[in-house]
């Protein structure tokens, strides 16, 4: 079974670092889009110090929107409040830093893609936006509720479709970086088709590097393509934080049930993240309704998990895998490792 971790903050000093890794680890996540630049390739050579064993993937921007920083990685919103978005040009980074009032998102031509009355969702439909005015390329909203803005967080335009080429100009720049350090797989995030992945293997193969890809099924078109992103791909991560922004909620468990099935059926391995135990964020004990999600997950015949803000900003990531774990050897001591 496998256990994916995310690396962030929370987990990257020791002596917890050593102890996340022993605790049951599969594979290390690097998301790109947060990764501290300077210290990435202390960071590869501490896990493999560590832990040999434990793989390494690089978790790849793709298409996904994400706005800036903005002042101390957190804005406090208030419902009524004015918030502007303005366009960024794709840098190194996600976009450029905005202030308390605007932030920019890394999608030069958002501006001409929503209208007037359009909904903006940000950090996984955790904040709505509400379009109010559009003038000049500056996109004038209204906060719908109090909620915490934090900086790099990803943007969704429900409704409005995102023009955008698989491979972003920073995806490229992460690429041939990650070609110079010891990377064993590469996720890909918000993947639409297969093509997406064909190109994505061809970029790597010409950095020489292993072209090993997990797609990220979390758009609405992916789930329409999903056979064919089966076939060209190694293995799918069921990321449900986005795809609950994609699908309707009351439709999420039986999507999420229809993509184990199809991807059993494709022999692939299939993951499934967002949300498993998010609670462990603030928590040292999961919610109670996190632990049937987990088991019947295993039931639905899920290859593994992935852990994300629970190992990357939560007060003890070690702890978050052991509940994981332990959940997992239930599981297998009940039903011999079956699922349904």
């Amino acid at each position: 079974m496998e256990i994916h971790v995310t690396a962030g903050p929370a987990c990257l000093t020791e002596p917890r670092l050593s102890e996340l890794l022993t605790a049951g680890v599969t594979s290390v996540r690097l998301n790109m889009s947060y990764v501290n630049e300077e210290t990435l390739d202390s960071t590869i050579s501490r896990i493999r110090q560590i832990a040999p064993h434990v793989k390494i993937g690089a978790d790849i921007r793709g298409r996904k929107l994400r706005i800036g920083s903005v002042p101390n990685d957190k804005v406090a919103l208030k419902a009524g409040q004015v918030f502007r978005l303005y366009a960024a040009p794709d840098t190194n980074k996600y976009a450029k830093a905005g202030a308390e009032d605007y932030a920019y998102v890394s999608y030069p031509a958002i501006a001409s893609k929503v209208n007037t009355g359009a909904v903006i969702l940000l950090d996984d439909g955790a904040i709505t936006l509400t379009v109010t005015k559009i003038k000049d390329g500056e996109i004038i909203c209204s906060v719908e509720t109090d909620a915490e803005l934090t900086s790099g967080c990803g943007v969704n335009t429900p409704g409005c479709p995102i023009e955008l080429p698989p491979l972003s100009a920073k995806d490229y720049g992460d690429i041939e970086r990650l070609s110079k350090l010891s990377i064993d797989f590469v996720y890909l995030s918000y993947v639409e088709r297969a093509s997406d992945i064909i190109i994505l293997k061809e970029t790597l193969r010409r950095y020489n590097m292993k072209d090993t890809v997990i797609a990220k099924v979390e758009l609405a078109e992916a789930v329409k393509n999903l056979e064919e992103i089966c076939a060209a791909s190694d293995a799918i991560c069921i990321a449900r934080g986005d795809l609950g922004v994609e699908v309707d909620l009351p439709k999420i468990p039986y999507v999420q049930r229809h993509i184990v099935k199809t991807v059993k059926q494709s022999g692939r391995p299939v993951l499934l993240a967002g949300e498993v135990m998010l609670s462990l964020v603030n928590r040292y004990k999961p919610f109670r309704a996190e632990l049937t999600d987990v088991i019947t997950a295993l039931e639905q015949g899920v290859d593994g998990f992935i852990l994300s803000d629970e190992t990357a900003i939560g007060v003890d990531p070690a702890n978050a895998v052991r509940h994981l774990q332990a959940l997992i050897g239930e599981h297998n001591l009940r039903t011999g490792g079956q699922c349904e």
